[in-house]
């Protein structure tokens, strides 16, 4: 009996050391918020075109980031070396859905190694060059910064004789590009004296007998030291191609960004290029150009942040944006927030309306909560 129970024991320590091996960690994010969005628009052409402005007001999801739960898993299998996995989905908040298309684990879903050398997964990943795409933004991408290629209806449409037009109303990448990519092998390379990188290759499963598959390049290059962040990122989204075509079509875009913690305050100053190269044979989209400033300073619980951002493609007219916000931490866990966006689009619109008109005007107003589980 003595030495049952004693194998008993034995059984129940080796399957607790086996456990200790293993970890899944359940968390979330929910973020909700009261929004107002406002914009102006031209109706009608010529001498009967007139500007209307469209208000809304609702209650929306992820203004500060998108709501969202998820599971993590580790495996430690010896010699340092680890299985890493990561479901995330997406959650519209407003109305219970799930996000990303109705994806039931839209934002991520991989499995992988992680050693000494990186880690490597497979699956659905965000791109690199996502990752670091808000390194320097101190409103943090917020509905309220202006350097947030998320921020609000995506388009502002204009009547012409030739038709509709849609029209940027943001200001980074104009083209936008795409956060995620299934069928994805992403690596993220080990901290090397503060420098840092990762690579994706999303492969396309389009192919046929009359078109190429499509494919996409994703890499950034991190150095962080101390107080200092500088970031670089690089992505290539080549849609499938008729076999046909001598051109291969690809949207590029290319970030640098930095980012400085002087203690009393956080600044942080980015610049993005995005081109859609061979749309037809030797023919390219015109480049858009996109600057943006912005800094948080800490007070106490409240943190105030400000963000303006300007783009110009190399034919069409500039377009501008300003943002601010408060962020107020009720707990750790649970933060307040409030702010306000406006951006212009004058200059771009000048052939479609008169001189000084406030077609292109867009602006934001919201009051949100968040809380982090």
């Amino acid at each position: 009996m003595k030495k049952t129970l004693i194998a008993l024991a034995a059984l129940g320590a080796m399957a607790g050391v086996a456990h200790a091996q293993s970890t899944v960690t359940l968390y979330g994010l929910l973020d909700g918020n009261i929004q107002s969005y406002k914009s102006n628009f031209l109706v009608g052409t010529g001498a009967t075109a007139n500007i209307q402005s469209l208000t809304q007001t609702k209650i929306d999801s992820g203004g500060l980031n998108g709501s969202r739960w998820g599971m993590r898993i580790k495996e430690d299998i010896g010699g340092g070396m680890a299985i890493v996995g990561n479901l995330e989905s997406g959650i519209n908040l407003d109305t219970g859905s799930s996000a990303q298309g109705g994806l039931l684990f839209g934002r991520r879903a991989n499995v992988g190694v992680s050693s000494g050398f990186g880690t490597l997964v497979i699956g659905r990943n965000s791109s690199s060059y996502d990752d670091v795409s808000g390194d320097h933004a101190m409103m943090a991408q917020s509905i309220f910064d202006p350097s947030n290629t998320n921020n609000g209806p995506s388009v502002a449409t204009v009547a012409t004789t030739a038709g509709a037009l849609s029209l940027l109303n943001r200001n980074t990448t104009w083209v936008g590009y795409n956060t995620r990519f299934n069928n994805s092998v992403k690596y993220n390379t080990p901290d090397f004296s503060g420098f840092s990188g990762s690579l994706m290759y999303a492969f396309g499963e389009d192919k046929n007998s009359a078109n190429s598959a499509s494919k996409t390049v994703s890499a950034n290059l991190k150095f962080t030291n101390g107080p200092l962040l500088i970031s670089g990122g690089y992505q290539s989204e080549a849609p499938t191609n008729t076999l046909v075509n001598v051109g291969k079509p690809a949207l590029q875009n290319t970030l640098l960004s930095a980012a400085y913690d002087l203690g009393v305050a956080k600044i942080g100053v980015g610049f993005n290029r995005a081109k859609f190269k061979d749309v037809a044979p030797g023919v390219s989209v015109d480049a858009q150009k996109e600057w943006n400033l912005s800094v948080a300073v800490p007070l106490g619980a409240t943190t105030l942040s400000a963000g303006y951002a300007q783009s110009k493609g190399d034919t069409l007219g500039k377009s501008t944006g300003f943002g601010v916000q408060a962020l107020y931490a009720l707990s750790k866990r649970s933060t307040l927030y409030a702010g306000a966006q406006s951006t212009k689009n004058f200059d771009r619109l000048a052939s479609f309306a008169p001189a000084g008109s406030n077609i292109g005007r867009t602006e934001t107003y919201g009051l949100g909560l968040r809380h982090t589980f």
